[in-house]
């Protein structure tokens, strides 16, 4: 990255936090990391891939869902999905769920421990244990492609995503923001590409101050980004939901 892209992303861009809560963040001088080396493995037996919906509880008791598509030779695409603030995991794959007869996809999404994602309003980052732990699970479980690797949510999982994929880009080659509030953080690795889409109506998260700046500002910096406005408010609908898994997919 260059001497500007420090420079724009240094500025938080504010009303980070919205679906349900969160407040203001935290002045932008953290930066998270997720672990790029897990406990588990791309080499999983297709028994335990098999496509279909699964819920279970990580090592540090947290809740996560994951979601195996139909279809597809070989290794795996894998999107990490967060959810919005006071959501679920399970609505963090229904974002995604214009990719769920996509063949070779792997879609996991694991819960936060507070209402949102701690960094979001404090000073700590306490769900990145909860994010290594449930890529782990994936790949003990699917054989995955690293090469093909995004990071993805909706709403505070928006931010939380643009935080995580700026600052781990060697890690996650594609971010899917799908109604972001902002970027909390200064750290860039890697040169990820972006996807941003944005309701015009959207009062939660208004699109001038939220996903409009962000995606004029990454591009100044030189960050590939496909923006998508639609008309409608706080919401993915299943026609933006679909474009997102395409490009990430195609790689387009």
């Amino acid at each position: 990255m260059t001497a500007a892209c420090a420079a724009v992303l240094a500025l938080a861009i504010a009303g980070a936090a919205g679906c349900g809560g969160g407040g203001e963040p935290e002045p932008a001088d953290r930066i998270t990391t997720i672990t790029k080396t897990t406990t588990g493995t791309t080499t999983a037996s297709a028994q335990a891939c098999r496509a279909g919906a699964y819920a279970f509880t990580l090592g540090n008791g947290q809740a996560v869902r994951m979601r195996v598509t139909p279809g597809g030779d070989g290794e795996r695409a894998l999107i990490l999905a967060l959810h919005g603030a006071g959501q679920s995991p399970d609505s963090a794959l229904r974002a995604f769920r214009g990719g769920w007869n996509q063949p070779g996809l792997v879609l996991i999404a694991p819960a936060s421990k507070g209402q949102t994602w701690s960094v979001l309003t404090s000073e700590e980052d306490r769900d990145a244990e909860s994010l290594n732990l449930a890529l782990a699970a994936a790949y003990e479980r699917c054989s995955i492609d690293r090469d093909r690797i995004g990071i993805g949510g909706f709403s505070d999982g928006a931010t939380y995503a643009l935080t995580l994929g700026l600052s781990n880009g060697e890690l996650f080659p594609a971010i899917i923001a799908l109604s972001p509030g902002g970027i909390v953080g200064t750290g860039q690795m890697g040169a990820p590409r972006v996807f941003i889409s944005h309701g015009t109506l959207d009062d939660v998260l208004p699109i001038a101050r939220a996903s409009d700046a962000i995606a004029r500002q990454l591009r100044e910096a030189g960050y590939p980004v496909e923006y998508r406005r639609f008309v409608g408010g706080h919401e993915v609908p299943t026609a933006t939901s679909a474009a997102a898994v395409r490009w990430f997919l195609t790689g387009a």
